[in-house]
């Protein structure tokens, strides 16, 4: 995680945080490309297997900024049934190398990479690219909610997408939701 953005993400997840509980029953329903399949709590697999069962992600808070560096970012977090978060950042950077600088620049700060590759992002309506991917694991700023943070890093043209959860398997399964439904229906879809 680049230093300039640890506190932007701070103010962001605490935001969130604080919203989430003072909102907690006013939630707005989920829309169907909020949807997302996710393994019940209690079942222990590792993150590339299939989820077994299907659950949806709630859509609790919508946010945006600037991060230091000058590129906008728009954010949002989801809840699952059983209350983990999962929060996910678009970094607006105006150009495929930015969006690849970014990208860069989180996986220095990683503390272990899972999983690193190209993989091929294929939008609906919308040629398909070879975009950089990345699971990494990172220390978040506050230790708050967990010790480290599982994240997904993938660039998709000029923006980098970042999804990040103390839960790995609530974060791959809210990546997977995300590309099946854009692979349906990208008009919304930011590259």
């Amino acid at each position: 995680m680049r230093p300039e953005m640890k506190p932007v993400l701070s103010t962001i997840i605490a935001i969130c945080l604080a919203a989430t509980a003072a909102f907690r029953p006013q939630s707005p329903t989920p829309t169907g490309q909020e949807a997302a399949a996710q393994r019940p709590a209690n079942q222990q697999t590792g993150p590339d297997t299939t989820p077994q069962a299907e659950t949806k992600f709630k859509l609790v808070m919508l946010s945006d900024g600037v991060t230091e560096s000058g590129y906008s970012f728009g954010g949002k977090t989801y809840e699952t049934p059983t209350h983990i978060k999962v929060y996910v950042a678009i970094v607006h950077t105006g150009s495929r190398d930015g969006a690849k600088k970014e990208y860069d620049d989180w996986l220095k700060k990683a503390v272990r990479i899972i999983e690193q590759g190209k993989v091929e992002d294929k939008p609906a309506s919308k040629p398909a690219t070879t975009e950089d991917r990345a699971v990494i694991v990172v220390v978040p700023s506050t230790t708050k909610d967990c010790k480290e943070m599982s994240s997904i890093l993938a660039t998709a043209g000029t923006v980098l997408r970042i999804y990040y959860s103390c839960s790995l398997e609530a974060v791959v399964a809210l990546e997977k939701a995300a590309k099946r439904n854009e692979a349906v229906d990208d008009r919304f879809v930011v590259r």
